[in-house]
């Protein structure tokens, strides 16, 4: 059987089978609806719908970070706490293979100098002690080596000595290292996107790495050094970073809606940053070098606290301002329409006007030839009267002066 035969046959209700029969179709065929496969997971499905709630996360961690940075500003009198590279004081270092309690040695030089500013930490390599450093400020470094082989036998140590003046030298020099930098790379950020909300959106997920970092420090005491500060530098750029490529996937790519760009742009951030991580990790766990151990856990607060930062925080606002930058680019066309609408509605008008200004113009151009006719024929009767009345005055004349002439011709004969 032919296409075409089997088109009649379903046009007059009957069904073609393989086998050649014919059957008549009773059952109304409904079409059903098809579902497309979720693109994303349930995950990815509750990341796109409710961005701006968890938006709020962020938002209570800053708040709940200043508050930290406040408190612990108003009871110590320093926002950060500070080592003895940026205060003053000593650094004493005694290798010590045996295990030594570190907060027992701690108790004991504190009540032996109770006016100094003393703490005690433990040095190891992969989870082995391997020694302890002890910090303190306002004692001589000969009466707490005395102390301290009271306590511990050792045989080798080293000592480093900072003044108080060049420990606050170097803390007001980094404290505007950071200012700086961190100024510059505004400028930086705002001069490469020429937008604001996009660019302050970069600023504030940096902003937010540092404050949190900072509280993060002042909830674990950590006396910060002067590598300390170049490792909050480090996270500025690590932060900068992830958020500029998010922004420029965001931003500058067409292909696709604003939040499979934020996937695409999610896939090469989170592999950079947990690949950061990873190395942070590894230093941390196998170095001796108490400096790079602060630089390493610095960076590791600074990079979990980005995560949230750039793909919670920087995503909503970047999501927000997309959002309303399409609104207002779909109200501008819309205007655009209604604008071309009336222009069309003035061009008709117009044109009928136009047709009907003929009609009215002959009427009266005829109307104006049939006044002018007129006039025209007033001017001529007026015309032939005024000749006829000069005739009628020159004929009297003539025949007032006839009498005359006869006589003036009488004379002359």
């Amino acid at each position: 059987m032919s296409r075409r035969e089997r088109r009649l046959l379903r046009i007059k209700g009957k069904k073609y089978r393989s086998d050649e029969t014919i059957v008549e179709s009773n059952a109304v065929q409904v079409e059903q609806p098809v579902h497309k496969k979720a693109k994303y997971g349930k995950f990815l499905q509750f990341y796109d719908t409710n961005y701006r709630k968890l938006m709020w996360i962020t938002v209570v961690l800053l708040i709940a970070s200043l508050i930290i940075i406040g408190v612990h500003t108003a009871m110590t009198g320093e926002f950060i706490p500070r080592g003895v590279s940026l205060k003053g004081g000593l650094t004493l270092t005694v290798p010590y293979e045996d295990p030594i309690n570190v907060d027992d040695l701690q108790s004991q030089l504190r009540d032996a100098f109770p006016d100094a500013s003393l703490s005690v930490r433990s040095m190891s390599s992969a989870g082995k002690q391997m020694g302890v450093i002890i910090d303190a400020s306002d004692v001589e470094p000969g009466e707490i080596l005395d102390k301290l082989r009271t306590i511990i036998t050792f045989d080798k140590h080293s000592i480093e000595t900072f003044g108080s003046a060049l420990g606050e030298s170097f803390f007001k020099q980094t404290m505007s290292a950071m200012a700086i930098a961190f100024v510059l790379m505004s400028i930086v950020v705002f001069i490469s996107f020429k937008t604001f909300v996009p660019s302050a959106g970069v600023i504030i997920s940096a902003f937010s790495d540092i404050i949190m970092t900072v509280a993060a420090i002042d909830l674990l005491g950590i006396k910060i050094e002067t590598a300390g500060i170049a490792a909050l530098l480090m996270l500025i750029g690590y932060s900068v970073d992830t958020d500029i490529l998010l922004t420029t996937r965001v931003l500058k790519r067409q292909e696709g809606t604003v939040f499979d760009r934020v996937i695409g742009a999610a896939g090469t951030g989170l592999t950079m940053t947990f690949t950061a991580i990873a190395a942070v990790l590894v230093a941390l766990i196998f170095t001796q070098s108490e400096t790079l151990k602060q630089i390493m856990l610095i960076l590791l607060i600074g990079l979990i606290f980005d995560l949230l930062n750039t793909w919670i925080q920087n995503v909503g606002i970047l999501r927000i301002y997309m959002e309303h930058l399409s609104k207002k680019r779909a109200a501008e066309t819309l205007a655009d329409y209604k604008k071309e609408d009336e222009i069309v509605e003035v061009i008709e008008t117009d044109e009928d006007d136009a047709a009907e200004v003929p009609k009215a113009t002959h009427h009266e151009a005829h109307h104006a030839q049939h006044a002018h006719n007129k006039e025209h024929k007033k001017q001529q009767a007026h015309h032939k009267q005024n000749i006829e009345h000069h005739a009628q005055e020159h004929k009297e004349k003539n025949q007032e002066s006839e009498p005359e002439v006869k006589q003036e011709a009488q004379d002359r004969k």
